[in-house]
């Protein structure tokens, strides 16, 4: 009876060993990881419609440089983004962008979560002398309002078909892939965005048009859906590079404001989910350069609100011995 126990753990155990060994990843759950990044956020969004002698208005922040520093060690991980000094242009020709940008990640099984918020004070108006040449402007031809937010809270859930795609490896950071893995998704969203200003957000009385969106303080909109998706991720001889693209739909509860009236709809918008890295991950060390777009949008008829928020970062870290 032990010889055929003793024959049963060995098999067990070389069933185990086989399956760890097939995993296309390696955690580094026990080694202490620190990293370091330099990147930037941005928030551009665009109003299309029927402005007189123009049809699109883009609206632009001026924004800083964000410098992060990070640790990892087990299940825990900390890291902490703080704006570096100055501001990326002139604050005379493009004013001045307060911000808060805010995020959590983690996984769970097949599931993967991140939970995000975002909060601009501050946008111009790119070439607005094109809406009259009487519009005030500054050098740049933007027209300022500091009056003018924009804020965005999200809740991501993705569902991975496959058991042997994880995020955190593909992320780069407590684990890395050793070999090609791909796995649909679906991406199941919840969002509360929009934009607002007290002083009105776009410079109507400069319009031949006097429908009331054109006079709205708040442009806001609440939806939830779902995006299906693919993601791939590789990594050849250390160089790790992966995609994560979909293309969906939410349905939208959206609805704007103007001289104290409120008026709301019920409809659907698209919505595309994309996210891209590249870069060098070994053993020991990784330099990764990984960005994200997370397309917002409300439509009105023949008026259209549409913001991408956007980061593009490169981060260094090093995996210290157990």
């Amino acid at each position: 009876m032990s010889k055929k126990l003793f024959i049963l753990f060995l098999l067990t155990t070389q069933i185990c060993v086989s399956q760890i060994d097939s995993l296309p990843f390696r955690m580094y759950k026990e080694n202490f990881v620190a990293h370091s990044s330099i990147g930037y956020n941005a928030a551009p969004f665009s109003l299309s419609g029927n402005f007189g002698q123009v049809d699109k208005l883009k609206y632009r922040a001026n924004l800083n440089s964000i410098m992060g520093i990070g640790i990892a060690y087990k299940w825990f991980a900390l890291n902490i983004n703080f704006k570096l000094p100055g501001y990326v242009r002139s604050t005379s020709d493009y004013g001045r962008t307060n911000y808060l940008d805010l995020g959590v990640k983690f996984g769970f099984k097949k599931w993967f979560f991140n939970i995000d918020l975002h909060a601009y004070r501050g946008f111009g108006i790119k070439n607005a002398n094109t809406i009259s040449q009487d519009i005030p402007v500054s050098d740049r031809n933007v027209l300022l309002n500091d009056q003018l937010n924009s804020f965005s809270f999200s809740i991501n859930g993705y569902r991975f078909n496959k058991e042997e795609f994880k995020m955190k490896p593909a992320l780069g950071i407590k684990g890395r892939y050793l070999e090609k893995s791909s796995s649909f998704y679906i991406k199941y969203t919840l969002n509360l965005h929009g934009i607002d200003a007290a002083n009105g957000i776009m410079p109507h009385n400069y319009f031949e048009n006097d429908k009331s969106i054109y006079r709205s303080n708040n442009i806001s909109a609440f939806d939830f859906g779902a995006v299906p998706g693919w993601a791939h991720i590789n990594n050849i001889n250390g160089w790790q590079y992966g995609v994560l693209a979909g293309l969906g739909g939410v349905i939208q509860v959206k609805a704007y404001s103007f001289e104290g009236t409120n008026r709301g709809f019920l409809g659907l918008a698209p919505r595309l989910d994309l996210k891209l890295q590249g870069g060098y991950n070994v053993d020991n060390w990784f330099l990764m350069l990984t960005s994200s777009f997370d397309n917002k949008s409300i439509r009105f008829n023949e008026f259209q609100y549409q913001q991408v928020y956007y980061y593009i970062r490169l981060t260094y870290g090093y995996r210290f011995n157990k």
